[in-house]
């Protein structure tokens, strides 16, 4: 999946964002609080819709390439008062949101045409249906639908919510599945490890145990930034005092030279927890897949923002949009992956470089961008 354009509205909280037009990489460049992490949470706020979510007040116009075939999708619930205090996972009828109308093209002809009352599909009328999932969720096991949600479950924000010791909560529920070993016989080619919806962390054991030579890739590219490393492994640790359900996950730990003990996964600096994640990522993440990386430059130091930066700029048909307001970042990813993010109230707009006519070689560009007006300011009000 690649993403090429968005348009998005949230009713509730009286904020959008004008169209955003989207290339391979997509550095989002602004001051804190101009509205670059709400543009990431919108786009997890559509994969979210995509999958079945309600959401209060959203309105929303997508175009996104899967399979060399081009979509546009467009809709918009209805806007309540709710509570936001209760916090109910099984939400009831009464705390979801109605569809008010929804549209899906492929290549300009319609799939999906949808209002209050009705839903046409491929120009027949569906019996009634939920009103609060969208029809891409509904229709999912339709042949002409079933690639959107699949292209949609190819975004991934990279940074999640953790627990101590750098264990992803996501992972806590492969745990169990990894204790059995059905992950490891369901998925044994490298393709299949890449396409799975597995956590990067459990993908990593799976290649680890393998694929030795991709994971000795990733080992390598690591080393390549730590030097004073000289080898990775994954296996259970043994401390008692971790909950039975995680006695088989497979936790990373590290050797470096001339130090005869194992570095542990909860002993592992952040900076380096990170740095080998996002590299799995790369390395891991399928065909088509959409990386969301919130502030890119938290706990790298120099040194690790190098090598990532080189892989960010491989081709491998994955798409990268990325945040960041550090000077390094944004003067070693080229100005032509820049989209400069300002606001006005609750509109937020982004423009790339040459709408500003910066200059044409990088440094140049670089310290105009840091003393544009646009940027500076970042916020206007009114």
């Amino acid at each position: 999946m690649k993403i090429n354009k968005i348009t998005y509205y949230d009713h509730k909280l009286e904020w959008q964002f004008e169209p955003i037009h989207f290339s391979e990489l997509n550095l989002l460049v602004g001051i804190s609080g101009v509205g670059k992490t709400q543009i990431l949470k919108s786009i997890m706020s559509l994969r979210k819709i995509a999958r079945g979510g309600s959401l209060n007040g959203v309105e929303w116009d997508i175009d996104f390439s899967l399979n060399n075939y081009e979509y546009k999708w467009n809709g918009k619930f209805e806007k309540k008062e709710v509570n936001e205090f209760i916090i109910d996972t099984e939400q009831s009828e009464k705390d979801k949101f109605r569809i008010h109308r929804e549209h899906l093209s492929v290549n300009g002809k319609t799939l999906i045409k949808r209002s209050n009352n009705e839903i046409m599909f491929n120009g027949t009328k569906l019996p009634k249906l939920s009103p609060f999932q969208s029809a891409v969720q509904i229709l999912s096991e339709e042949e002409d639908i079933a690639p959107v949600k699949d292209g949609f479950n190819k975004v991934i924000y990279s940074e999640k919510l953790r627990i101590e010791n750098h264990i992803y909560i996501d992972d806590i529920i492969y745990s169990s599945l990894m204790s059995n070993n059905l992950s490891a016989k369901k998925y044994s080619s490298l393709e299949e490890i890449q396409k799975s919806n597995l956590p990067n962390q459990i993908k990593l054991a799976l290649v680890y145990n393998k694929h030795p030579q991709t994971f000795q890739e990733i080992k390598q590219q690591f080393i390549n930034i730590f030097d004073q490393i000289e080898d990775i492994k994954m296996e259970p640790d043994k401390d008692e005092d971790l909950p039975k359900m995680m006695a088989d996950y497979p936790f990373i730990n590290i050797k470096e030279k001339g130090v005869n003990n194992w570095i542990t996964q909860k002993g592992i600096s952040s900076g380096m927890f990170k740095t080998l994640i996002h590299i799995s990522e790369f390395y891991l993440s399928a065909e088509g897949t959409v990386i969301l990386i919130d502030e890119f430059e938290n706990s790298l130091g120099v040194n690790c923002i190098d090598i990532l930066s080189d892989l960010l700029l491989e081709e491998r048909n994955l798409q990268f949009i990325i945040t960041s307001h550090h000077p390094y970042i944004i003067n070693k990813i080229g100005m032509e992956h820049w989209k400069i993010v300002t606001r006005r109230g609750g509109v937020v707009t982004v423009k790339d470089a040459k709408d500003y006519n910066l200059g044409k070689s990088r440094h140049q560009a670089f310290m105009q961008l840091i003393n544009l007006e646009a940027y500076k300011e970042g916020i206007a009000v009114g």
